[in-house]
């Protein structure tokens, strides 16, 4: 099935669609054929009959359904061109192909770890932390615009390539191991995600949760691809909108308040003297229990540490503060007799400076370090291609705008109603971690939470293990050959035989952080330290002429040497 013509006397939309649709189905006949089709589909249902005599948890079922609908319907690719760019060659310019393109991109770039941030900003900030979270998604219109150029002006086929030929191969390797790193970061910081639904961090259920998401990619991508990970996506995205969705009207018929007029941030200007810890501690905890007191109580403290009388203190010409009380929500404030000082929506502190941060990284270096965004730049006819990257960022935002109402609903209700919560749950409920907003609605929010979460942890890991499988295969291993990385077009079956290792070796690697402690937080940040130099060098590609090793090298190294210093 290919996945685009030509410009040109296509035929008209209805009829189009009605070819794709039947090409789809031979596709699918001629799958269905194959030993590993059935046997694929079989090892899925002998699995899921384990688990329905184990009587274990619902959630483990989505995981094998997940499975089913997607390795045994993975094509197998054996060329190697097709294998790392998925039938979209640069003359394909069909609707068709924009679309899947457009898809494919999005999805691939909403991450878990994503989701899950924009739901915990949206908690923290309101509308205002899902809009600053959005604003990474600036990424795609920077990426399809510089693409656009250095393939129309310049005629390069991938980025390593460009920054070989106007950098060097010091430069070229350089930036292989940063993307590496990245690819790397995209293992652990997904399938943590995923396997906090299944279990407590470090128990069994939760390697076990880790271990399957992470496998599943594994198998189609080795298989098919990009091919395998260009037509999977299209259907996982079409399956997570539909899901959000719903999630948003449970959501919205439960809500206490707006969620776009949500504001919980600001300050409490208690009356008369500061009360003391246990004072202070029955003002933050209302006519609730002490688990959801919302207060924070400083003790009074003097310059000199060794010193605690303000009278000695202030004898010996130190600084004394005294003890106070900062109680952290409107009503728990008015009912203590306080005066709220509600903090500006759209202040700095309530989250515009992740906007800010957000749109500066968003256009000016974050998507350059993601080979899962540049090399999908590549794919189709250049024209064709941008227009699939507005169409993929505008759907990739929305989507993070919308998840983060999870967060605010967590916020509001927690504020506003936390007698409703769950002790066991109240904490997380209230910093927005979907995990505890979706159990609050029972087992089927829970569940359809968790598919979404599944799938797009999964989207990005097929995608992670083939932009690994096109760094390690034409790029990495035609630099050692040739002096110069290939492009995908002229990869050979050694290339793809070196790109499936990858495919194997980098999701063992990139699993080991999760023997430590990490947050999915800390992917997002540390990328973003790292690559702060890499803007300017990636944009210098459209306006150089010859051989600039330095214009690389100096900014590349400095963002580095910042990263390592501050991590």
């Amino acid at each position: 099935m290919d996945l685009g013509t030509g410009a040109g006397d296509g035929p008209r939309p209805s009829r189009r669609l009605t070819a794709w649709l039947k090409d789809a189905g031979l596709g699918f006949k001629r799958r269905a054929k194959t030993k590993w089709f059935w046997g694929s589909l079989a090892a899925c249902l002998v699995v899921f009959i384990i688990l329905i005599s184990l009587q274990v948890d619902l959630q483990w079922f989505w995981l094998v359904l997940y499975a089913a609908l997607t390795i045994p319907f993975a094509p197998y690719v054996a060329d190697p061109t097709r294998f790392f760019r998925g039938g979209l060659n640069d003359d394909v310019t069909s609707i068709k192909a924009m679309i899947m393109l457009a898809f494919s991109v999005s999805i691939s770039w909403v991450f878990a770890k994503s989701i899950l941030n924009a739901s915990v900003l949206g908690a923290s900030f309101g509308i205002t932390g899902g809009i600053a979270y959005a604003a990474y998604y600036t990424s795609f219109p920077a990426v399809a615009i510089v693409v656009y150029f250095l393939r129309t002006r310049h005629g390069y086929q991938s980025l390593p390539q460009a920054i070989h030929e106007r950098y060097g191969t010091l430069a070229v390797v350089s930036f292989g191991l940063a993307v590496a790193f990245r690819l790397y970061q995209e293992v652990w910081s997904n399938a943590l995600v995923v396997g906090g639904f299944f279990g407590p961090t470090h128990s069994t259920e939760f390697w076990l949760g880790c271990c399957l998401s992470t496998l599943i990619p594994v198998i189609y991508a080795f298989t098919g691809g990009m091919r395998a990970s260009v037509l999977t996506d299209a259907g996982q995205m079409t399956a997570c909108f539909g899901l959000l969705f719903g999630l948003l009207i449970v959501l919205g018929i439960n809500a206490p308040r707006s969620f776009g007029g949500w504001n919980a941030n600001g300050t409490c200007d208690l009356p008369g003297a500061a009360p003391t810890y246990r004072q202070c501690a029955a003002l933050g905890q209302g006519a609730t229990n002490l688990t959801k007191a919302e207060f924070t109580y400083i003790n009074a403290t003097c310059n000199y540490p060794t010193i605690d009388s303000q009278a000695t203190c202030t004898e010996v010409g130190g600084v004394f503060k005294p003890a106070a009380c900062a109680i952290e929500t409107k009503p728990l404030c008015n009912a203590a007799g306080g005066q709220w000082d509600a903090r500006d929506r759209f202040s700095l502190k309530n989250g515009m400076d992740l906007f800010i941060v957000g749109i500066m990284q968003g256009c000016l270096s974050y998507p350059f370090f993601d080979p899962v965004l540049t090399d999908r730049a590549f794919l189709t006819e250049p024209r064709t291609m941008v227009k699939a990257f507005f169409l993929g960022g505008a759907l990739a935002a929305v989507f993070i705008l919308l998840f983060s109402f999870m967060g605010i609903f967590g916020s509001m209700e927690s504020v506003l109603s936390p007698y409703k919560v769950p002790d066991s749950i109240y904490k997380s409920f209230a910093a927005g971690q979907p995990s505890a907003v979706s159990k609050y609605f029972g087992t089927a929010v829970f569940s359809i939470t968790n598919i979404i979460f599944i799938t797009q942890s999964l989207s990005t890991l097929d995608s992670t293990f083939t932009s690994a499988a096109k760094l390690v295969g034409p790029e990495f291993t035609g630099l050692v050959e040739d002096g110069v990385p290939r492009p995908p077009t002229k990869a050979t079956k050694w290339h793809l035989a070196m790109g499936r290792l990858a495919i194997i070796v980098v999701p063992v690697v990139g699993m080991l952080p999760l023997l430590s402690n990490p947050t999915a937080l800390d992917a997002t940040t540390t990328s973003g330290t790292v690559i702060m130099g890499l803007g300017p060098p990636i944009f210098g590609l459209l306006f150089l002429r010859g051989y600039h090793p330095l214009t690389f090298h100096l900014p590349f190294w400095w963002g580095g040497t910042v990263a390592i210093v501050f991590q």
